[in-house]
């Protein structure tokens, strides 16, 4: 017999759905959910240990609905190859139209999660098992091997496939033998998710050991969709921002030590508070971009920085930094703390995809500058000036000065100012 689902586990995962799916994961507390189905916090935590178990859930709920309806369109197709494509474009231009749409739920999700400076992944989005070898991975990919992202980033290509990088010969990479072949995986094809303000995000795709290798079409498809994908992750991150995370308690930065094999050794008691807060891939494991950090800090200072912006589950912008440690022990400290108003700033100013000049206004309103001052520093007629603040605006979502200053630099939504 079957395991029998609970009906108020259901009722959890349906309205989480509803309430993520519309305002953004970050947005929705697990306490608004609890509301929501009318049950209690003992009941929530019974069926879900943390609301990231829930997020996994539904993210999951949304998988096998799409997964349905494109096995359903390639059944109906009765092997046609065009069909089924049409078929399944028809299927996604329906929901594209209906009320309410809000995009890709899975690219709506990574997108809060996304730094385009550092590229380091946040969180990640897929069915994986091998997250304990993810330590090694990741110190392995900085250290050189034939495909990483660092290389990547780096390079000319925006895609390149294992297969190719190796002559066909994945025992080549270190990486694939020590972390990726025992959990029996094949080949794997990479790309870096840009567009003009920078990198959103990576797209990691791997076949099974027995699967046939990655072809020159298919790097050749997934080098063309990365700057769309690029695109739509920074515009689902656009989405998140607009929601304020609300006054937050001040908190101070928290410590993590790892050895040279990025194992966790001893932490503050700060680290387990802003740990609560973080995006971790599952129970009882860090999240990734801990080890990205901790590798980078562990080799010569390169092209991408040792430090990633991130917004956590209570809504609050933060940095996690990396730095080596000296005297004799051969380790990193990964730091996290409250993110600064200039960098919050930086990173938003390319989110809302604001021009330069449209950014350097927005530095002298953030500066307290009036409507005169900022015609004069800017050598523009005040007619001018309010022209720009109401492209500004548009592309923010406020309607204040002072929920602009909110906005960009991640503050709680203060208003009453002049609208321009």
């Amino acid at each position: 017999m079957g395991a029998v689902t609970s009906p108020v586990r259901e009722r959890l995962v349906e309205a989480a759905s509803e309430l993520f799916y519309a305002q953004g994961l970050r947005a929705v507390s697990a306490d608004r959910i609890i509301e929501r189905v009318g049950t209690t916090k003992v009941t929530f935590y019974r069926h879900f240990r943390t609301k990231d178990d829930l997020v996994v859930a539904y993210l999951q709920g949304r998988a096998a609905i799409e997964r349905e309806g494109v096995g359903g369109a390639i059944a109906r197709a009765g092997g046609d190859v065009e069909t089924a494509l049409r078929l399944i474009s028809e299927g996604l231009g329906a929901v594209a139209c209906s009320p309410g749409f809000r995009g890709c739920p899975f690219i709506n999700a990574a997108a809060e999660y996304s730094d385009p400076d550092s590229a380091v992944s946040v969180s990640g989005l897929g069915e994986v098992d091998f997250w304990p070898a993810l330590p090694r991975l990741v110190a392995l990919e900085h250290g050189g091997d034939i495909t990483s992202k660092p290389r990547l980033l780096a390079g000319a290509g925006a895609t390149v496939a294992l297969s190719a990088a190796t002559g066909g010969d994945l025992p080549r990479s270190r990486r694939w033998r020590e972390c990726l072949e025992p959990y029996g995986i094949g080949d794997e094809l990479m790309t870096a998710c840009r567009d003009r303000h920078g990198c959103w995000g990576t797209v990691e795709l791997m076949r099974d050991a027995g699967d046939p290798p990655f072809g020159e079409e298919d790097r050749q498809l997934l080098e063309a969709l990365a700057p769309t994908l690029g695109t739509l992750l920074r515009r689902g991150l656009e989405q998140s921002a607009r929601t304020a995370g609300g006054p937050a308690e001040p908190r101070p930065p928290g410590t993590l030590i790892l050895d040279a094999e990025l194992r966790p050794v001893s932490w503050t008691p700060p680290w387990r508070e802003w740990l609560s807060e973080l995006p971790v891939p599952g129970p009882g494991l860090l999240p990734p971009a801990v080890f990205e950090i901790g590798a980078r800090a562990l080799e010569p200072p390169g092209a991408l920085p040792n430090r990633v912006r991130m917004r956590t589950a209570g809504g609050r912008w933060a940095a996690l930094e990396g730095a080596r440690l000296e005297g004799g022990s051969d380790g990193v400290a990964v730091t996290v703390r409250a993110a600064s108003a200039e960098e919050t700033f930086d990173l938003l100013c390319r989110v809302h995809d604001l021009t330069p000049r449209e950014r350097e206004l927005a530095a002298l309103v953030l500066a307290g500058l009036a409507t005169d001052q900022l015609a004069q520093a800017l050598y523009i007629s005040p007619y001018t000036v309010k022209d720009h603040l109401k492209a500004i605006f548009a592309k923010t979502g406020v309607g204040t000065r002072g929920e602009l200053v909110s906005q960009l630099t991640g503050a709680a939504t203060a208003g009453g100012d002049e609208p321009t």
